[in-house]
């Protein structure tokens, strides 16, 4: 055939190759690359490097290297390797695998090879090794936690404590030098001291020397209406302005930073007042005049004010320390920044200079003299102001010291976490001032302010003890977050912490549930969720009615929150159970399970019973509604291929299994209908329909509520008006006349025992009989006219009855 080709194979061509490769190594022929040795211990007699010769064909097959380097040579060339450190035989036994596929060296050099290489038996071991020193230091570091547990909380207390300290030496070191220059200004002579050069501003002077000024005069109509002003631009800052001592200085617009990460957080106003120091932030919609929301205001007695260098994006910043909080602002531009640093320490200056100095006169002077300070003048408003103060010391003596020390023990008990001293502290103080004076109210209106402005911060802390973050545990019941809420009920905020220890408990709750894992069966994860959703509302619900026993408003949010949160449980409870995939058994336990345990709330008063059936009505709806199609649909195909004809079991066990399984569904003996020892006078359609049809009733009685009684009662009788059309047509068509006893027979023990067993558990379970049952029974009772008396008796867990 012409375009036929027959292979040709040699089988000793491999062979024949490799010695002539073998040849071609030893005599050196065939060759056009020179390999050089130059290790000393490799050299000839003569002190030359060593050459071996080899082909470059070769080398190329071996190496891609070596492929790629002599791919670019020309035919005249000779090409040198130079092998530098390398011993002579080390090369040669290289090549010689090169060429032939094998090699001989020495036994001695394998072995010290293999000892100096780590093998895959030495790295498991060390691998073991290692993770066992893993899982040894992991168990100390447990211990000295467990150990140690304790010197934790008081290192950490030790650590509040000393950054209070902290601040508290910062305020006091910022007093002193304000002091020292107030009195350096104070100069008998006139002159300013050498140590007040470094410290004046006089362009900063000359911009706010109107300003303060005036606020040295209380009496000062201009400086009120300015601070009144603020009420129709600043919401919420009523408290603000009720001081008729505190006039506004400076005002102007800021960025707050976030001071972990000095990110923008948002704009906000900055006020500075005589006194203290107000900070509002921009409304995003505004309400008429109103522009800004009050956030905070700090008392300047107790704020440090640092300036921030420029680095980086940060710019134009300066920080704000007031235990415990610390707040980043950054202005616009450097000029900004300096006026509100000078503001701020003339702020502090001016505050300690009226303290010092009750009679500076309102006005400031560029000459630093004046007669007020002259120790030798004698003046009528001296001598009364000498009177003045004594009648106001007399005054101030009516408060005790631990009233005016009140806002640093409550900084100091915060500090340490000992919150129930600082509540403690704080109700003496409410009582105290509840009990004073109108006048003595108002001469010390500062310090209350003062007070009531450390009580907020305090009132803010407990309500951070309760707010959820991602940082916090949620472990513990609800007594771990009654603490808080018990002293904020004594702190007059009994509704925020009722909202807050509701919102605590969601997500407690929501933290819990995701715990419990899906797999397995569905009714045993309904059984786990239930078991930990009803108990927890109700200790939820015991809780409020013993923190707030007779909190009406308490109640009612209680109530909501419960609604809401079976809401939920409503939701992730259908999400779960009505399912393509679930039968109506399943649904049916876990519509059980739930009804049940709900009733653990009727305990503590609520009862939500109604409201959970409510939520799962539609859906406990239609999975009966599938169900009794599926029946339907399964009576139709049965009747189709029904022959009437008895059921033969074979044998006596085959008759003992039908007993146990007639004894499941309810049907304590069924040897009455057995004849012949293994035949049944009942057909397979029969038998089939009251195993089904009975099943169907324990799990449809499980799941309804009282209001879908009927619904349930119209298709139960449903089903069973179809199996008995079936008896009827088949006893009217005339097709099975020789088989019409055996056929009222059957109807017999449908009418007379399973339609009965079923009015028995209907009844069992409502409390009363069912008429639809006993109207379907009378109209159907012809069916059985002629049937013998047949006892059957029925399996009652309430009475021992007999049906015929």
């Amino acid at each position: 055939m012409a375009g036929s080709q027959i292979r040709i194979h040699g089988k000793g061509h491999h062979l024949c190759l490799s010695r002539t490769l073998q040849a071609s190594l030893e005599e050196e022929t065939y060759t056009d690359v020179r390999i050089g040795v130059f290790k000393s211990t490799s050299l000839d007699d003569n002190n030359h490097p060593r050459f071996l010769r080899a082909s470059s064909a070769v080398l190329a097959a071996a190496s891609p290297v070596l492929a790629h380097l002599l791919k670019e040579r020309t035919e005249d060339d000779e090409i040198v390797l130079v092998f530098d450190g390398y011993q002579y035989q080390d090369i040669l036994n290289l090549l010689q695998y090169v060429y032939t596929g094998q090699a001989y060296v020495n036994c001695q050099d394998v072995k010290e090879l293999t000892q100096s290489t780590v093998g895959g038996h030495d790295l498991l071991q060390h691998r073991q090794k290692i993770q066992a020193l893993s899982e040894e230091t992991n168990q100390y570091l447990k211990k000295n936690v467990y150990q140690n547990y304790m010197q934790f909380i008081e290192t950490a207390k030790e650590i509040s404590y000393l950054e209070s300290e902290m601040y508290q030496l910062s305020h006091l070191l910022t007093e002193q030098r304000s002091l020292i220059v107030t009195l350096l200004e104070n100069s008998l002579l006139g002159d300013k001291a050498p140590g007040l050069r470094g410290v004046e501003k006089p362009e900063t002077k000359a911009k706010f020397n109107a300003e303060i000024a005036v606020n040295l005069n209380v009496n000062n109509q201009e400086g009120r209406k300015r601070l009144t002003a603020l009420l129709e631009k600043v919401e919420g800052c009523a408290s603000v302005v009720e001081s008729l001592t505190r006039i506004l200085i400076h005002e102007g617009d800021m960025v707050e930073l976030d001071p972990s990460d000095n990110c923008a957080i948002g704009r906000v106003r900055g006020f500075l007042l005589n006194d203290s120091f107000m900070i509002a932030s921009w409304l995003p919609n505004k309400r008429g005049n109103m522009r800004y929301q009050y956030q905070a205001l700090y008392e300047l007695e107790g704020l440090a004010v640092i300036n921030i260098r420029d680095l980086g994006p940060v710019k134009y910043a300066f920080k704000l320390m007031m235990f415990p909080d610390t707040r980043v602002l950054q202005c616009a531009n450097s000029s900004d920044k300096k006026e509100w640093l000078e503001a701020f320490d003339l702020a502090k200056h001016f505050k300690i200079k009226k303290e010092v100095s009750p009679t500076l006169s309102a006005e400031t002077k560029d000459n630093s003299y004046d007669e007020s300070f002259n120790p030798f003048a004698e003046d009528e408003s001296f001598t009364g102001f000498q009177n003045g103060s004594e009648s106001s010391q007399e005054v101030a003596e009516s408060i005790p010291d631990w009233v005016v020390e009140v806002a640093d023990d409550m900084d100091v008990y915060v500090a340490q976490r000992d919150f129930e001293e600082a509540v403690s502290l704080a109700e003496k103080t409410r009582d105290f001032w509840d009990g004073a004076s109108p006048s003595l109210i108002n001469l010390h209106r500062d310090l209350k302010l003062k007070i009531d402005s450390r009580i907020r911060q305090l009132s803010e802390v407990l309500m951070n003890e309760l707010r959820v973050s991602p940082d916090k545990s949620l472990q513990g019941g609800p007594r771990a977050a009654s603490r808080a809420v018990l002293l904020l009920s004594r702190l007059g905020q009994a509704s925020q912490a009722c909202d807050l220890f509701l919102k605590h408990r969601s997500a407690l709750l929501k933290h819990n549930l995701r715990q419990l894992k899906t797999e397995g069966a569905t009714t045993l994860y309904i059984k786990r969720i239930t078991s930990l959703f009803f108990p927890f509302v109700a200790d939820t619900g015991r809780e409020i009615s013993r923190v707030f026993p007779k909190n009406k408003v308490c109640a009612s949010a209680f109530v909501v929150w419960s609604r809401n949160e079976v809401g939920k449980f409503g939701n992730n409870f259908r999400k779960h159970v009505f399912t393509s995939g679930s039968t109506l058994t399943t649904v049916a336990e876990c519509v059980a399970l739930v009804r049940s345990h709900s009733e653990q709330l009727i305990e503590i008063g609520l009862d939500l019973t109604f409201y959970l059936e409510n939520e799962l009505r539609g859906q406990v709806e239609r999975c009966l509604r599938d169900a009794r199609e599926k029946l339907m649909e399964s009576i139709k195909l049965r009747a189709l291929e029904d022959k009437w004809r008895p059921v033969n079991l074979v044998n006596k066990s085959g008759i003992a299994r039908f007993a146990d399984d007639m004894s499941e569904i309810g049907i304590a003996s069924i040897h009455s209908w057995v004849y012949d020892e293994c035949w049944v006078a009942l057909t397979s359609n029969t038998i089939n329909f009251s195993k089904a049809y009975l099943t169907f009733l324990d799990d449809a009685l499980k799941m309804p509520s009282a209001d879908s009684n009927i619904f349930v009662d119209d298709i139960l009788l449903d089903i069973f008006q179809a199996q008995l059309k079936h008896v009827e047509n088949s006893f009217r068509s005339g097709k099975y006349k020789g088989e019409a006893k055996f056929i009222s027979r059957n109807a017999s023990f449908l009418l007379h025992t399973v339609l009965a067993l079923a009015q028995l558990r209907v009844s069992e379970v409502r409390l009363h009989p069912c008429p639809s049952f006993s109207k379907l029974r009378s109209e159907f009772e012809w069916l059985a006219y002629d049937s013998q008396k047949i006892t059957t008796t029925i399996k009652s867990p309430v009475s021992d009855q007999s049906f015929i």
